[in-house]
């Protein structure tokens, strides 16, 4: 008797396989609590100190957020996997690598998203930052952007690294240095040489893009293409890498 197994569709090894890495980053306290916790205690430090502009702050924290998602998550998330030869195995696997690495970039773009949400909540709660319905849909051109720009490079540095720990240096070395220079450039501390510069920050681009959005006061061309820039360059790149055995 003749026994035919039904292969899933794509499409539904896509949603399977980004529940399980949903599962597997909540799992993970380290990403857990950087991802969800420390944005909301850096907005409550700043709520604290002389920085008066709510907006401002709430947006670049909430950037902050999403970054911690889309460009630490997946640039560790691909270490990891790479330092324990699961993507090696994965291609001798029914499971597509293209799928497989779809659903980590899906998982970390809800995941940031939820992220991004709960600290413009705090703002709203904590701070007193008023926040409109209607201007929440302006928000959605420049977080897909902001995540593809980040995502993209976190893709990179997990496929350049070897290790969770040696992804972990570099996401520190390179993250939270953009994201302090791309706040002394918006509170006007930085020599006019270096805030000449900060313009083509991503992460600077997206907070400002989610401060626009959240004034009502639509879409800004220059932080747009800024970071679809970023996106297509590290897309291509990380295409590049991850199209060869890991």
């Amino acid at each position: 008797m003749n026994i035919t197994t039904r292969t899933p569709s794509p499409l539904r090894l896509l949603a399977s396989e980004t529940g399980w890495q949903i599962r597997l980053y909540l799992r993970d306290r380290a990403a857990t609590f950087f991802t969800f916790a420390f944005p909301p205690l850096v907005l409550l430090f700043w709520s604290r100190q002389s920085w008066q502009d709510v907006l401002s702050a709430t947006a670049f924290v909430a950037a902050l957020a999403l970054a911690m998602a889309a460009y630490a998550g997946l640039a560790m998330g691909i270490a990891s996997a790479r330092e324990v030869g699961l993507l090696k195995r994965l291609r001798s696997t029914p499971l597509p690598m293209v799928v497989h690495i779809a659903a980590r970039v899906a998982a970390c773009a809800l995941l940031g998203t939820f992220a991004l949400t709960l600290t413009l909540g705090l703002g709203a709660f904590w701070l007193g930052l008023s926040l409109s319905l209607s201007n929440f849909a302006g928000l959605l051109p420049g977080l897909v952007l902001g995540f593809a720009a980040l995502g993209s490079w976190g893709l990179v540095v997990g496929s350049l690294v070897r290790t969770a720990n040696a992804a972990s240096y570099l996401v520190n070395a390179t993250l939270f240095p953009l994201f302090l220079l791309s706040v002394a450039a918006q509170r006007g501390m930085l020599p006019e040489w270096a805030a000449a510069l900060t313009p083509l920050l991503p992460l600077q681009n997206l907070a400002l893009l989610i401060q626009t959005a959240l004034k009502g006061d639509g879409m800004l061309l220059y932080p747009l293409l800024t970071l679809l820039c970023w996106a297509v360059l590290g897309a291509a790149v990380a295409a590049r890498r991850l199209s060869r055995p890991l």
